[in-house]
């Protein structure tokens, strides 16, 4: 992966909010959700918004690899692609010492990858039908 590739949110499989210095980040196609804290938070809005790593690393004073690993596992999970729209304004992001790490749960991938029209009781989601199993 150059340091110099720009990357956009995989959407719309890929739904992401910042909240309190967290990303939370669900894959809708996997069912796995991913969390991010501190300067992991600020690395995601930084590449989300079109920074190289290279860019990244140097806005929050990290360190050049710790930033790529993130990026190179960010597109391992498939939570983000090389861009395709122009390059956002970078957003205003304060910088928190430390290095971008990004935590994958599937504790929750059978319940998110449910279809809540075909795969539920009657009393709705997230009431999986008996041997409704998400594919």
């Amino acid at each position: 992966m150059p340091l110099d590739s720009r990357y956009e949110v995989n959407k719309p499989d890929v739904v992401d909010e910042s909240v309190d210095g967290e990303v939370l980040i669900v894959h809708l196609g996997t069912g796995a959700y991913y969390s991010s804290r501190g300067v992991g938070d600020a690395a995601w809005q930084l590449i989300a918004a079109g920074s190289t790593a290279l860019e990244t690393s140097g806005l929050l004073q990290a360190a050049r690899p710790a930033v790529a690993d993130f990026v190179e596992h960010l597109l391992a999970e498939s939570l983000i692609r090389p861009r395709t729209k122009p390059v956002e304004p970078p957003p205003f992001v304060t910088v928190v010492p430390g290095e971008p790490v990004l935590e994958k749960y599937t504790d929750m991938q059978e319940l998110l990858l449910l279809d809540p029209i075909h795969d539920v009781e009657e009393a709705g989601w997230p009431k999986a039908k008996p041997g409704a199993a998400a594919e």
